[in-house]
């Protein structure tokens, strides 16, 4: 028998084709490195303001919010400041982030639809905006007169709470990654990350009781 005439007289080919149309437009599973998920529609339901950040976005899921953009002028000081300290080119930097780009991608649970440049940018500014704002906390540095953040103790109040809002995240192997000439000066990141939040949650407590 012909088969070619076999699949036109059979009734669910069409349904069949249709499937694997489907099956080819399917997003990749998820990465197993993949830390970084969307906060469950049933939660945002009871109390959204609670998981949306309030004064910096971090990572691309909340980048370019119109609440958020006061804040991106400082995180590129903190930039600048960076690459100073470090004594590395921007553009070595660039080329570590794009190296890693497709583990960056791979970290967030959905599909980040940034182009390529843009995605790296924002990485970059956004990590090293956490890990100056880590140092600053830690080494009490005299803050320069145009530092929003430390020069106003209540901004980093609100600062705080953001960095450890579930969709406001980085893969924190990228943190390391840039981190990586500052080690053999001052603790490791994870430590001053620690350090930061175990220092912010003890002041918040107190201030409660």
């Amino acid at each position: 028998m012909d088969r070619h005439a076999f699949d036109i007289e059979n009734p669910y080919v069409p349904l069949a084709n249709s499937l694997k149309k489907e099956f080819q437009s399917l997003s990749p599973p998820f990465s197993t490195e993949c830390s970084i998920y969307r906060v469950p529609e049933r939660l945002l339901h009871i109390k959204e303001k609670a998981y949306t950040p309030k004064v910096v976005s971090i990572g691309p899921l909340h980048h370019g919010m119109e609440g958020l953009k006061a804040m991106e002028a400082q995180k590129k000081r903190y930039l600048k400041d960076f690459i100073r300290q470090t004594n590395k080119s921007l553009e070595f930097y660039i080329k570590v982030e794009k190296e890693k780009e497709a583990r960056l991608r791979g970290g967030y649970a959905e599909t980040i639809q940034f182009s390529s440049d843009e995605f790296v940018k924002i990485i970059l500014v956004d990590a090293d905006f956490i890990i100056e704002v880590l140092l600053r906390h830690n080494f009490h540095e005299p803050q320069d007169k145009n530092d929003c953040i430390f020069n106003k103790p209540l901004m980093l109040q609100d600062v705080w709470p953001d960095l450890r809002l579930l969709e406001n995240q980085l893969p924190f192997f990228i943190l390391e990654d840039l981190f990586d000439p500052y080690k053999i000066t001052v603790p490791f990141i994870i430590e001053l990350s620690h350090n930061f939040f175990k220092k912010k949650l003890t002041s918040t407590f107190e201030g409660a009781a």
